[in-house]
């Protein structure tokens, strides 16, 4: 498979074999998405945007999404999400050894958004919680690090993704109509726990810093440049070329999958279940055709979420456990792209 990725000069780095003391699997995911329905009707009312639901629809494969109240903050979402993990495995939340948060934006930059999901869940314990920040990767890159500390001595590692990126008529940024319709809010969790046998076979992971500016959020230190000034606008995605995100993501998807089959030594025929990023509906359906792998071996939730950032790729894991598409003993490629800068993913056996 081609190993290059658009706009790069960049050489990415050999696999190299997964060492583990101490084994992880996945017990149990979960997620937590806000009640409320915004249909690309809504959308379009709402912002007095000139378009055509069915035009929207069809463009990018997005019938609506969901948008968190916006006097709620994110740890009440993750909390939910963390809770039917929780339930699911049938753990004490106190069983819990640590969490980690990937997020955008959480409810504040400091303390980390971790800390108030641990308080939300009750746990007294004075456990580690981190908040990372890798966008649509960011869950993969949790887990990575999940089975460090598992193989370090934790028994439970809660990994929870998600924000709040739906555009909505409270958030005064300005409406960018290439990407007004792409976001929902969603949420979700993968408890991981400690294996006697080996269930992780395979991990491999890159960035990409000539791609960095594919997508990104100016807020930072690029207040102290004169050229940005401070407001609402420096909260907005920003994506210059979204056809360059549409090529970096299938690049990414082509250079993980290469060399986690090699790393597994198997061939994509030896995969039972796809679990990848779906920026769009068509970058889930393009993935799938570059890997000559059937539709009904993966799953997209993107219809009904739309591109929930960090929360993709747990909300289609989650969607495929809870359905019955994907059983226990499978084998599963799971991967995710940050628009190029980053990604990474898996196989394992569920």
């Amino acid at each position: 498979m081609q190993e290059v990725m658009i706009g790069s000069s960049r050489q990415y780095p050999p696999g190299k074999p997964l060492l583990l003391r101490r084994n992880a699997e996945i017990v149990s995911t979960g997620a937590g998405l806000p009640d409320e329905i915004v249909t690309n009707q809504d959308l379009i009312d709402e912002l007095g945007l000139i378009a055509t639901a069915r035009a929207v629809e069809f463009s990018i494969g997005i019938r609506e999404r969901r948008r968190a109240e916006y006097s709620v903050a994110p740890s009440f979402y993750l909390e939910k999400a963390a809770r039917e993990c929780i339930q699911r495995a049938n753990v004490a939340p106190e069983q819990i050894d640590r969490i980690i948060y990937a997020r955008l934006f959480g409810d504040h930059f400091i303390p980390a958004t971790a800390l108030r999901v641990l308080e939300r869940l009750g746990i007294r314990r004075g456990i580690p919680v981190m908040d990372i920040s890798a966008a649509c990767s960011g869950v993969m890159h949790a887990v990575e690090i999940a089975l460090g500390f598992i193989n370090a001595g934790d028994r439970y590692v809660l990994v929870l993704g998600g924000d709040r990126t739906a555009m909505g008529k409270e958030i005064a940024v300005k409406k960018d109509t290439r990407t007004v319709f792409l976001n929902g809010d969603g949420f979700a969790g993968i408890l991981l726990g400690y294996s006697s046998t080996p269930k992780f076979l395979a991990r491999y992971f890159y960035t990409d810093s000539d791609l960095s500016d594919f997508a990104y959020i100016p807020f930072g230190t690029e207040l102290l440049n004169k050229t940005h000034a401070f407001g609402p606008a420096m909260l907005a995605l920003t994506m210059p070329d979204g056809k360059s995100i549409h090529q970096s993501v299938l690049d990414s998807c082509r250079l993980i999958t290469a060399r986690l089959l090699q790393l597994a030594q198997l061939q994509i025929e030896d995969i039972d279940f796809v679990i990848t990023s779906d920026q769009t509906y068509l970058v889930w359906q393009e993935q799938l055709r570059i890997l000559g792998v059937p539709q009904e071996k993966s799953i997209s939730c993107f219809p009904r979420y739309g591109n929930t950032v960090a929360a993709m790729v747990p909300l289609n894991l989650n969607e495929a456990i809870v359905t019955g598409a994907l059983k226990r003993g499978m084998k599963v490629l799971m991967m995710g792209h940050g628009a190029g800068a980053s990604g990474g993913g898996f196989i394992f056996t569920y």
